[in-house]
């Protein structure tokens, strides 16, 4: 299949095409939500199925939740931080219970890509059924993403300072990142390290970049 031709932006919908590493390990807690902030960093603030950002919504972090990779009706032990990622509440709600055929941190971008369109293209068998399991060709979620990519092609055409600014804020991150270090996961947590690599840490040390 011929690879697809970018339009200036269409990496903002570009699937990771190698495996994500973990960075953070927390543990044990009694109540999902608490996992948010750490998936909110693990997964950088973005949906791991359509990758809308909290950044384009209008209620920012509020819109998006702790996804169970494995419905809770199927698990046999509490939820575990490696079972779990981020989206936004439209996927989480329509993505269908049946297991997904490869796991959201698992280089997807090997499997299916998102076209100038917005329409989503499988680029095998295991990306035509993560498409169709996960709703990712959903016409408001195509339209919408071509309106982005337009948008943002657009805004890095022009050469005005205010275009720049407005570019800047769609692609940067949110202004409410969690601190981390503060938190505490009763069952501790595997990576501590992750933490200094947090965007929040990063944002301290002036090492955050102003766009992703």
């Amino acid at each position: 299949m011929p690879p697809s031709t970018d339009q200036p932006g269409q990496g903002i919908f570009r699937y990771p095409a190698a495996e994500h590493e973990t960075r953070h390990g927390p543990s044990w807690y009694t109540d999902d939500a608490d996992y948010k902030p750490w998936l909110r960093d693990e997964f950088d603030y973005r949906c791991v199925y359509c990758l809308c950002r909290e950044t384009w919504m209008p209620d920012g972090h509020r819109a998006f939740s702790v996804e169970h990779l494995i419905p809770r009706s199927r698990a046999i032990s509490p939820s575990e931080y490696a079972s779990l990622a981020y989206a936004c509440c439209v996927c989480n709600a329509t993505r269908c219970a049946d297991p997904l055929p490869l796991h959201p941190s698992a280089a997807p971008g090997l499997h299916l890509e998102i076209l100038a369109d917005g329409t989503a293209r499988p680029l095998s068998l295991v990306g035509a059924a993560f498409i169709r399991l996960c709703g990712l060709q959903r016409p408001d979620l195509v339209s919408f993403r071509k309106r982005m990519l337009d948008t943002v092609a657009l805004l890095a055409a022009s050469d005005r300072a205010d275009a720049a600014d407005l570019l800047r804020s769609y692609l940067s991150y949110p202004d409410d990142l969690p601190d981390l270090s503060r938190l505490k996961p009763p069952g501790g947590n595997a990576r501590e390290e992750g933490k200094r690599q947090s965007a929040f840490a990063r944002r301290l040390r002036g090492e955050l970049p102003a766009t992703y």
